[in-house]
């Protein structure tokens, strides 16, 4: 029987699906190529936490480290607007 991949492991297989996906917005990408990236993205990150594999505050970390890596660092921290949240 095949070894089951380490947590790491799967954090880099999301982190090439992120690269793409991110790749394939700023080349502005037809609409289906676009939704078929963003697709395979949300259920990766969907089977890593439905599996136990992963949890959200992880996944939210590689996906803030991917796009670090691919878009530079944020340009600033923003407020939450407790108007629009209360609305």
């Amino acid at each position: 029987m095949p070894s089951a991949k380490s947590q790491a492991e799967l954090h880099a297989v999301l982190k090439g699906l992120l690269r793409d996906s991110m790749r394939l917005h700023a080349e502005g990408a037809p609409g289906s190529r676009l939704g078929e990236a963003d697709g395979y993205v949300d259920g990766f990150i969907r089977a890593l936490v439905e599996a136990g594999l992963s949890d959200h505050a992880t996944i939210l970390g590689v996906i803030r480290e991917t796009r670090r890596e691919v878009a530079g660092p944020a340009t600033r921290e923003l407020e939450p607007d407790v108007k629009t949240l209360a609305a």
